[in-house]
């Protein structure tokens, strides 16, 4: 289950560029004797989740796209870089939450078992959410502390999933729906699973699936 982003630097010309991608790699918080066809699925939705909310919320996705490989394990990407400011730390925090929500609805729509809830709190997406949230503003605070804060987020992630379900499950299908195929090796040396075969949904057709859905999502180049 999720394990999340790896974030590489490349310096070009005097300027260091970050690639950010959002993890989901099942582990810790996966279910014993879960079978492996319920894992793939669960893990194409949770990667849909990611990559839906980021768009919706204006994050940029990446040309990678989401992918899940054949024991389970799953990749979003989308550019993951808050500018400091109030209103990117909280789109980033959603969009770590959402996978986990996602997941969550279609378990608990399929009639899958329940997640550990101390699995997730101490998944790596919410250590990350949980690393952003002091990143606001005094005023964004106001009188309210962090955790205060984390379970008012969480709350509005799990709403953002039921307002965007429709294209998550579109686009999680259509993953599923894929041919099997080689794994692709990144530029970045992310080793995402340890299968020999994956499907993908590349960056590009995210893009024309969200818009389709009346999302403006926006990818760019691999760097």
């Amino acid at each position: 289950m999720p394990r999340w982003r790896r974030a590489s630097k490349r310096n070009l010309g005097g300027r260091t560029f970050h690639r950010h991608y959002h993890r989901n790699m099942r582990g810790a918080t996966g279910i014993d004797g879960e079978s492996l066809d319920i894992r793939i699925v669960t893990a194409a939705y949770h990667e849909a989740g990611h990559v839906v909310v980021a768009a919706a919320l204006g994050l940029r996705l990446r040309s990678e796209g989401i992918m899940v490989g054949q024991d389970g394990m799953g990749l979003a990407c989308y550019w993951k870089e808050p500018d400091g400011t109030d209103p990117s730390v909280e789109c980033n925090i959603l969009a770590s939450f959402a996978g986990f929500c996602a997941e969550k609805r279609l378990r608990s729509m399929r009639g899958f078992q329940t997640l550990n809830y101390f699995g997730v709190i101490f998944s790596t997406d919410w250590k990350e959410a949980r690393a952003l949230q002091p990143k606001f503003s005094s005023s964004y605070f106001g009188k309210k502390n962090i955790q205060t804060i984390h379970d008012e987020l969480e709350a509005r992630a799990e709403q953002l999933i039921v307002q965007y379900w429709h294209a998550i499950e579109v686009l999680a299908e259509a993953l599923l729906n894929r041919d099997w195929e080689p794994k692709k090796i990144f530029q970045s040396g992310t080793q995402w699973s340890e299968a020999e075969e994956a499907k993908y949904v590349p960056g590009a057709e995210i893009v024309r699936i969200l818009q389709s859905a009346g999302i403006p999502a926006q990818s760019i180049r691999t760097i």
